[in-house]
């Protein structure tokens, strides 16, 4: 799960109270401070960027990315990302917990 905090104290998580899946383009990307990655799995690391606006850190977007693999049963999801895109970074979270920060221009093919 997401979360996003702006300037002004707004947090938009990626499930509403309802269950329902939001938005993150609810929050103008110039005003986001935080982004939270938060695991299902309590015993994996939540993973926090604090972006530092004054600094000349900008939030770009955030994505996720399942990739599949096919077994004797049928298709399965094998591993799950989450990236936060900044002007200066990209930060990488996988479904295993693991992490990782390349350059703002590296691309998810090369994982």
């Amino acid at each position: 799960m997401w979360e996003l905090e702006d300037k002004f104290g707004k947090t938009v998580q990626q499930y509403d109270g309802n269950g329902i899946e939001q938005s993150w383009k609810t929050v103008d990307a110039n005003d986001v401070v935080r982004v939270s990655f938060i695991p299902v799995i309590s015993l994996l690391p939540r993973h926090d960027v604090f972006i530092d606006i004054e600094k000349g850190v900008q939030f770009i977007r955030r994505f996720g990315r399942g990739f599949i693999k096919q077994g004797a049963d049928g298709f399965k999801l094998k591993n799950y990302l989450n990236c936060c895109v900044t002007n200066q970074f990209r930060l990488w979270v996988f479904s295993n917990g693991n992490s990782m920060i390349t350059h703002k221009d590296y691309n998810e093919i090369y994982i």
